[in-house]
């Protein structure tokens, strides 16, 4: 016992199957909970981009009809915006429908193109990763400042930055795990 069998694992036949079937099983729930993650995110995104447009054009409306230039309306509209922007890449828009230079990836085998998933994956994810603790830290030292007009404080305006940067850690994680499993094609 402890040999295994003749493909190198440790692990018997039957017990290696249950242990891919459970792998598969928890990419498939990680899926679908990233899917209803990505549902309500893509609906605040949507309502916070509406109060965008209507904050703006009250702001439009004001200055030219009422001569009283709304400086809230204006703050409200950057800091809306900056939370749709982060929100919406970080949970809503996937990987496939952001903007790439894949000209090599695109003329590879389905093997290269995973190689090269797996490489990106791991150099975007290893970044975020080094890259998240420094972050938090400035976000969490931005509490001693407000936003001019509202007084908001600046790291509530700007903790979507650190949630768009777990969001993308988590997909990367996701992503490697879906490219080294059995249903890799998927991660294409």
């Amino acid at each position: 016992m402890g040999h295994g069998d003749a493909t190198g694992s440790p692990l018997p036949g039957g017990e290696r199957s249950r242990a891919k079937r459970a792998g598969e099983g928890a990419l498939t729930f990680i899926a679908s909970v990233g899917a209803i993650i990505a549902r309500g995110a893509q609906a605040l995104s949507d309502l916070m981009f509406v109060l965008v447009f209507l904050a703006f054009l009250y702001k439009i409306v004001m200055r030219y009809a009422a001569g009283d230039a709304v400086a809230w309306a204006e703050e409200l509209t950057v800091v809306l915006f900056i939370w749709v922007v982060f929100l919406a890449n970080g949970l809503v828009v996937d990987e496939r429908r952001q903007i790439a230079f894949d000209l090599v990836y695109r003329n590879l085998p389905n093997g290269g193109r995973r190689r090269m998933a797996l490489a990106r994956n791991l150099l975007i994810g290893g970044i975020f990763v080094c890259a998240l603790p420094a972050a938090i830290d400035y976000i969490i030292f931005l509490w001693r400042e407000r936003t001019p007009v509202m007084g908001w404080r600046l790291d509530y305006v700007y903790a979507c930055f650190a949630l768009f940067m777990l969001a993308v850690i988590v997909r990367a994680i996701y992503r490697l795990a879906l490219l080294m499993s059995a249903r890799w094609q998927q991660g294409l």
